[in-house]
């Protein structure tokens, strides 16, 4: 590979790295090769519940304008839809979301997340500094959804306590 094909593929993936397109690798390492995996996350990188907002369909959907992503995202909320929304079906289209921790509205054209109010209500940077998180119903129902949230929030707990 000469040295122009070179920078040019290197200066795509930055720019795809930039503009939140690429995909993170499974296994991170740090510089000395050690995986950082099992490392806690930094609550703020989070939402609230746990949820790795870049990872989330609708989310993604949201901030690359991906119809496809928008269609997933209404099949994995749709029993949420239903039971917490009220919503027999749930439109993709409607599904705009720009994490909880974004400035501005939240959410717009279907239900309101109650996470985030109980968070700052009672002062957390995360539910895994809620003594109560492991039994909260709101929380039951976004894991359902999101099976990594609980993995998140014990590593931010243990990462607190080693602290």
């Amino acid at each position: 590979m000469n040295r122009r094909d070179f920078l040019r593929c290197v200066g795509c993936a930055a720019a795809a790295a930039i503009a939140g397109c690429a995909r993170p690798s499974a296994s991170r390492t740090t510089g000395a090769g050690m995986s950082t995996d099992s490392a806690a996350p930094k609550p703020e990188d989070l939402s609230y519940c746990g949820v790795d907002c870049k990872s989330c369909d609708v989310f993604k959907a949201t901030v690359h304008g991906d119809r496809e992503a928008r269609t997933r995202a209404a099949r994995l909320w749709a029993k949420t839809a239903r039971q917490h929304w009220r919503m027999e079906e749930l439109d993709p289209m409607i599904l705009d979301c720009r994490g909880c921790r974004a400035p501005g509205p939240k959410h717009k054209g279907y239900g309101r997340c109650p996470v985030t109010p109980c968070a700052q209500k009672r002062n957390l940077v995360s539910c895994a500094f809620c003594g109560e998180w492991q039994h909260c119903e709101i929380l039951n129902d976004i894991f359902a959804n999101n099976p990594e949230a609980p993995g998140n929030l014990r590593r931010i707990a243990a990462g607190a306590r080693d602290r």
